[in-house]
């Protein structure tokens, strides 16, 4: 088979493979980035969430030094009225002192701790509606790929067996030129030349270029954008 058949048979396959790309869009790339949010959002969730725990220990912990801190000052202060000497008194009251601001210095971390705990259950609830609509929409779109994949896989399939038989009647140089311009000019890469013109790009075609395009006696490209041309004058 002449290899300009073959190019306009390629293309055609080409063309309906890309057809097929264009009905999917950027979905598969959505589900794809969409899966990896919702990964990354239930990970945000799960530590939010084991950081309210640890929080919620410590916290225990202040309390149970609060209230020991409690009895002891409470007890030094009963021993304040027992004392017989102002230096017993004074002893008592520094060391009561020393106690109320370690005191102090706990109930302090433990607001900051509450107010962290409040700020991160806030923040893991907002998470987890985020979570939930992200989910939904994901399964949405999971079920829309499903669908449109199912639709087509089977054309898909059929039209890359075809493409895999239509290259073997090619040199991999041809190949090789055929898919850099098929890449550079958005999947167009075989075109016809209508009268003097590129369909392409609508360049001038050469008249000698012309007459070997209608004689078919090799390949050739439109010098402007490399396009494949073909003279549409037999049974393609």
């Amino acid at each position: 088979m002449n290899d300009i058949h073959t190019l306009i048979k390629l293309q055609e396959v080409d063309s309906q493979l890309l057809e097929i790309s264009e009905l999917l869009g950027d979905l598969p790339s959505k589900v794809e980035e969409l899966t990896s949010e919702e990964s990354r959002l239930k990970e945000d969730i799960d530590e939010r969430k084991e950081r309210i725990k640890e929080i919620e220990v410590e916290i225990s912990k202040k309390d149970l030094q609060v209230k020991e801190l409690t009895t002891k000052i409470d007890k030094l202060k009963d021993q304040l009225f027992l004392v017989k000497t102002n230096k017993q008194y004074d002893a008592l009251l520094q060391e009561v002192d020393y106690l109320k601001e370690e005191l102090d210095g706990i109930e302090t971390k433990e607001l900051e701790m509450v107010e962290e705990k409040d700020t991160l259950a806030s923040e893991t609830e907002e998470r987890e509606n985020n979570l939930e609509t992200l989910t939904e929409d994901l399964q949405k779109r999971k079920s829309n790929l499903e669908v449109l994949l199912s639709e087509s896989s089977e054309k898909k399939s059929e039209l890359e067996n075809d493409r895999s038989d239509i290259v073997k009647d090619l040199s991999s140089t041809v190949i090789s030129k055929y898919d850099r311009v098929f890449d550079a000019r958005d999947g167009i890469a075989v075109v016809e030349a209508l009268s003097a013109s590129c369909g392409g790009c609508g360049s001038m075609v050469p008249p000698q270029k012309i007459a070997e395009l209608r004689q078919r006696l090799g390949l050739e490209n439109c010098d402007v954008c490399s396009r494949f041309l073909f003279w549409p004058n037999s049974d393609d």
